[in-house]
């Protein structure tokens, strides 16, 4: 006599237990070592993001990239390869008083073991003609007095290269950065202590960063990582209860959920991931989804038990579903591994591992557990059948009996307001929308982008012809791309200030000579370039990177800030930027090659890129799908049927994303496939009895079939909805704005599906079942 998997389950129910608890010891020794890593850019697309292009050409031409030297392109691990930026404020800040206390705290500032290479405006040099002469002159003083104080003013005032780069528009704030080790809470502390004497002097002192945002991002992803998978697990576990009013029903689901959360964070840490920004939603999205696996055998337990079908019989019939809902959801998943973002990949794969997780514990642990556990009494079983569930699905039954046209022409709706609006869907990658808007940190850049018109320059590279030598110190050639600058800082009022050897040159020109432009004159020309390249050595601004050594690269550094929202750089205000540059390349000498890059010109590649990963994940979803259940079934027709809750799901959330203005980012672009992969179990659940009920009775009524479906699968449905989405609008607590839009997304996209399965899929059904028949009726004689 044959015995199967789960009568062995049922045979040996204490030994399942017992290795289950041993691998989820071993699991939980891994997952003890997962660490957070708030590092936003490693989430950022490892692919050549810079674009070249031709200069000179009539219409923007794409280039090839110029031979690099490879040793340039070897990152080497650097000592201080973080950023530690201070913004320092006073109306008063020419004053010797001030100008000392500044001096003093940045000094000690730079004996910290902590920072290095200091870049201020008390670390520049400014141009003076004095007689026939040019010379070089430093802003800073040994020591300041009233008279040194004004002439720094002055010199400030007269020196255009520095506003909007090392000291504010209105001259009141001074820009200093700071190279920097990965700061440690503890080690910002001590460093925002040397910063108290500015503080207690009433002087303005704003800090930023890329070594203090991982530590606000880190803070954060603690917090999250505590409170959403706390709040998920209370809000999941209330619902099962008031389902079925039953102990087993709340604490079964929790010990698989847990133990499913467990295996996953150690699997992690054996796959040498960490939790980021983006897979910080990984364990609520396992517990969330896998837990649904727990509703299912607890509610064929219930309506088993009462016909007398043990725990075994109940299992083996639901399994089915479990297993193909499970394959279902995992492809979802996995196919953000068509992403080109390497952090999606790894949320794809961690979520799959932990659902394959939940579904292998529900049909092992829990039959094991419920083997062992007292039998359902005769109150648990009244609330399973008599409940709130049941008469919602009896009142499900009467409309679509009723209303089945309507819900054909509701689904058709959807589809044309999906049509209207899948291409308006707009892109956020600016990382600082991850952070709540009342956050000091987010408060200080916000202000500290708005004085010094942004902190994330857009930078074009320009390399001469093949075979030129000095090719930018010949006059003509310089003046072409000085009048590029000019001509792109005119058009384009996003652009505040730009930081180039032309620039330089013109400037230079301009105190020796009172023109501001380059110098006719090859000779002056060299001498000035020679003046400017001193200063590049006296003083500590890079500004060897605008030129290299043989004349033939430039830098153009680009200060931007969204002029139009006055916040942070978008891509919108990097779209007008690149817009502009790429219609002035014609200005450029002809031969020259133009390479753009940058943050900017990376956020707004990165926005492409997410585009691109959401359609690929939600078209290789819609398809992985359709095989499994075409498999499922061996009918067409069904795996088509099954097809319409996600593509209902999905559609209908673009409609909202577009009328509530919801953008795309890092986390919400992976919602459509993971909608497919998860509301396609709603379906299969759905068809599986339909097509068992057709198989095993000779009634060919469709309207009949289908209202005993409804009435069979729809509490499940619903209760397994409830409880995702109970979970998923935990993510509102979350601190990144992102996260809470995906549960937002997630909970509106199931709902949606559940909706469609129970109301618009069946009525398809049946309109698809009245065509038939009226087509048969014709062909027959």
């Amino acid at each position: 006599m044959r015995v199967s998997f789960l009568e062995i389950i049922s045979k040996y129910a204490i030994i399942t237990i017992v290795l289950v608890g041993s691998l989820t010891g071993f699991f939980l020794y891994h997952a003890l070592f997962l660490t957070l890593d708030a590092d936003y850019t490693t989430l950022l697309s490892k692919d050549e993001v810079n674009s070249v292009y031709q200069g000179g050409a009539p219409t923007p031409t794409p280039a090839e990239k110029p031979p690099v030297d490879e040793t340039e392109e070897l990152d080497e691990p650097k000592e201080f390869p973080s950023s530690y930026i201070l913004l320092i404020e006073s109306p008063s800040l020419y004053t010797a008083e001030t100008l000392t206390a500044i001096n003093e705290v940045l000094d000690a500032l730079s004996e910290s073991p902590y920072l290095a290479s200091r870049f201020s405006l008390f670390d520049f040099i400014t141009l003076e003609k004095r007689g026939t002469r040019l010379m070089s002159v430093p802003f800073a003083s040994s020591s300041w007095t009233d008279e040194e104080a004004v002439l720094l003013k002055e010199r400030v005032e007269a020196d255009p290269m520095v506003k909007n780069y090392l000291v504010s528009e209105d001259l009141h704030s001074l820009f200093v950065n700071f190279e920097s080790v990965d700061l440690t809470p503890e080690m910002e502390a001590e460093l925002q202590e040397i910063l108290q004497p500015l503080v207690k002097q009433g002087i303005g002192v704003s800090i930023n960063g890329a070594a203090v945002l991982s530590n606000v991002l880190m803070r954060y992803l603690s917090r999250d990582l505590t409170l959403i998978l706390t709040l998920c697990l209370l809000a999941i576990l209330v619902v099962y209860y008031l389902s079925f009013r039953a102990k087993r029903s709340v604490l079964l689901p929790f010990s698989m959920s847990t133990m499913g959360i467990i295996w996953t964070f150690g699997t992690m840490r054996l796959l040498g991931y960490n939790l980021t920004i983006v897979n910080i939603i990984t364990p609520a999205m396992v517990l969330n989804l896998g837990s649904s696996y727990a509703i299912h055998v607890i509610s064929e337990y219930f309506a088993g038990h009462e016909i007398g079908r043990g725990v075994i019989a109940s299992t083996r019939k639901i399994l089915r579903t479990i297993f193909f809902a499970c394959l279902t959801t995992v492809a979802g998943f996995l196919s953000l591994l068509t992403s080109k973002t390497e952090a999606l990949k790894e949320f794809g794969i961690s979520v799959a591992i932990g659902i394959i997780y939940c579904a292998i514990l529900a049909a092992t642990y829990l039959p094991a557990v419920l083997s062992l556990v007292r039998k359902p009494n005769v109150q648990h079983i009244k609330t399973y059948r008599r409940g709130y569930l049941a008469s919602i699905v009896n009142g499900i039954n009467v409309l679509v009996g009723r209303y089945w046209v309507f819900f054909v022409v509701l689904w058709l709706a959807v589809i044309a307001g999906f049509g209207f609006t899948r291409d308006k869907i707009s892109v956020n990658t600016n990382y600082m929308s991850y952070l709540p808007k009342r956050d000091p940190f987010t408060i200080s850049s916000r202000h500290f982008a708005r004085t010094m018109s942004g902190n994330t320059p857009y930078l074009i590279t320009i390399d001469a012809p093949s075979g030129a030598n000095r090719f930018f110190l010949e006059p003509e050639n310089l003046t072409q791309v000085h009048t590029f600058e000019e001509k792109i800082k005119e058009e384009n009022d996003d652009i505040r200030q730009s930081l180039s050897f032309a620039s330089y040159v013109a400037f230079a020109n301009e105190v020796y000579s009172d023109e501001h432009a380059i110098p006719p004159s090859k000779g002056l020309l060299n001498l000035l370039a020679r003046m400017v390249m001193l200063l590049s050595k006296q003083g500590k601004q890079d500004l060897e990177s605008v030129i290299s050594g043989d004349g033939n690269t430039l830098m153009i550094i680009l200060q931007n800030y969204d002029a139009v929202e006055g916040d942070f750089t978008t891509i919108g205000s990097a779209k007008r930027i690149e817009d502009t540059v790429l219609a002035n390349l014609h200005l450029l000498p002809g031969g020259t090659i133009v390479t753009l890059g940058g943050e900017p010109h990376v956020a707004l590649h990165f926005s492409n890129t997410l585009l691109h990963d959401q359609q690929m994940s939600v078209y290789f979803s819609f398809i992985f799908v359709f095989l499994v259940v075409l498999i499922a079934f061996g009918s067409i027709s069904l795996a088509l049927y099954a097809l319409i809750p996600v593509i209902t799901g999905v559609m209908a959330n673009y409609i909202i994303m577009f009328a509530l203005n919801i953008p795309f980012d890092l986390i919400t672009v992976s919602f459509g496939a993971v909608s497919v992969g998860v509301g396609v179990d709603y379906a299969i659940h759905f068809l599986l009895r339909y097509r068992n009920k057709i198989d095993k009775t000779r009634k060919q009524d469709t309207a009949l079939l289908l209202k005993d479906t409804i009435g069979e699968t729809g509490r499940p449905i619903i209760l397994t909805t409830l409880s995702i989405v109970a979970g998923m609008l935990m993510f509102l607590f979350a601190s990144y704005a992102p996260v809470r839009i995906f549960g937002i997304l997630m909970s509106t996209a199931l709902l949606n599906c559940m909706l469609a399965t129970l109301f618009i899929m069946p009525s398809v059904i049946r309109a698809v079942g009245i065509l038939k028949e009226k087509g048969l009726r014709r062909r027959t004689p």
